[in-house]
């Protein structure tokens, strides 16, 4: 079964993940549906990540860039490469992810039904986990913006089978439409990478997109949640501030800033093992003050 005359292209911005790129090519390749156009945007790797596409996946096109740009601007870098070449629809990829053969198809099937549909996701297991559900979207809380988790940690059952709207869905598995890029301009760079992918749900929807979640769409990711390191910590910290600044307004916005610094301390004196600040407590303040210094390319509040 073919989905044209729909051009739909598959856009994977990977680093150092020869290994994980492989196994998420191997499924890529098997989506029924197709066939699609591949695009990896390696972001500077220094593995053997260009030799194992160049083998294995000639026919998977390779932008390679000079430097690790961040995952928010490698994926521009793609969506723009896409566009220009007549997409219709793009599904932006984590590198350690693997989709289910009809993962694409499900997702087109429920965009055709509904409208004003710009973003989708699907059901994301965990990969060292395969039955239990890492993610199907989430709410936005009001004050600290963040996240509710619809079935995070759920073993998969009938209750999360059925498709539904949500505020927040994650880069790891998005089907994105030339209407809503061309819209929003695609991920903020500022970002280099965490939170990219909200802050662009957010302004999608703020123009009248919605964002719907396809949990017949299947695909598991290699979560690094437990990873703590002063890098993640760092770029964590900052690109929450850049989202704060970006998505509050008055003393909400100064609130949300005094949050995250309070919230920093709070973690590092508690030794959260999870979650909390990914990392040493100086190498998150210093994120938090770097984002309160970085520019941002669209307009805060837009």
């Amino acid at each position: 079964m073919t989905l044209s005359p729909l051009s739909v292209w598959i856009v994977i911005p990977t680093y150092n993940r020869s290994r994980d790129l492989v196994e998420c090519l191997n499924s890529v390749i098997a989506l029924k549906g197709g066939p699609y156009s591949v695009l990896i945007v390696d972001n500077g790797s220094t593995d053997d990540t260009l030799h194992q596409v160049d083998m294995l996946f000639p026919n998977c096109l390779v932008k390679q860039l000079h430097q690790n740009t961040g995952a928010a601007e490698a994926a521009n870098i793609g969506f723009s490469h896409a566009l220009a070449n007549g997409a219709d629809l793009i599904l932006r990829l984590d590198s350690d992810t693997i989709v289910a053969p009809d993962f694409l198809i499900e997702l087109i099937h429920e965009l055709e039904k509904e409208p004003k549909v710009g973003i989708l996701t699907g059901k994301i297991f965990y990969y060292s986990n395969p039955s239990i559900i890492w993610s199907i979207g989430a709410i936005q809380k009001k004050f600290d913006l963040g996240a509710i988790e619809i079935a995070r940690d759920r073993e998969d059952s009938p209750r999360f089978q059925a498709p539904q709207d949500v505020d927040l869905a994650w880069a790891a598995g998005l089907l994105l439409t030339n209407d809503v890029l061309n819209a929003t301009g695609g991920f903020d760079p500022a970002f280099f990478v965490y939170y990219e992918e909200a802050d662009l749900c957010l302004r999608a929807k703020k123009l009248g997109y919605r964002i719907r979640s396809v949990p017949s769409a299947k695909m598991w990711h290699k979560i690094g949640q437990s990873e703590r390191s002063s890098w993640i910590a760092r770029n964590w910290s900052r690109s929450k501030i850049i989202y704060f600044r970006k998505h509050s307004h008055g003393l909400h916005k100064m609130l949300l800033i005094l949050y995250a610094y309070f919230y920093a301390v709070f973690h590092a004196l508690k030794k959260t093992k999870r979650g909390g600040n990914r990392g040493p407590l100086l190498a998150a303040l210093k994120g938090l003050t770097q984002g309160l210094l970085s520019q941002i390319q669209h307009n805060e509040n837009e």
